[in-house]
């Protein structure tokens, strides 16, 4: 038996002000403060000033794996293994790379897709196999 956790802190994420705010034409300008993910549906803690382009963070992401297995003896020097591998036990909602970073937007700060979503990573999901030996 073989549990494995994953834990990582916030990415740095881009935040933008949505508006061309120096005139040039461009509408990346940044924000005059840092943000925080604050949770899901919650409003973004601010961090202080933003002075570099990924100033703002992420979420944070954790996730618990499985995998189990046992060995049983064949013929001779033959073995069979059996292995059973379970990703994501806890069902975790880790919110994707994806988070709206445009100031002006409804949703800013907020995940636009989940781990486990169509075409996302890390979703609940198992696995059986077998390995022989001979």
């Amino acid at each position: 038996m073989a549990p494995t956790f994953f834990y990582r802190s916030p990415l740095p994420v881009v935040t933008i002000q949505g508006v061309d705010a120096n005139l040039n034409g461009e509408n990346n300008d940044l924000p005059l403060k840092a943000y925080e993910f604050g949770g899901i549906g919650n409003a973004p803690k601010e961090i202080g000033n933003c002075e570099t382009w990924n100033c703002s963070r992420g979420a944070w992401r954790r996730q618990m794996n499985l995998r189990v297995s046992k060995s049983f003896s064949l013929v001779g020097r033959s073995r069979i293994e059996a292995i059973g591998e379970l990703f994501n036990v806890l069902n975790a909602k880790n919110p994707a790379f994806t988070i709206t970073n445009n100031q002006t937007s409804a949703a800013f700060m907020q995940p636009n897709a989940y781990a486990g979503d169509f075409q996302q990573p890390e979703q609940r999901v198992g696995q059986v196999g077998f390995r022989f030996s001979f």
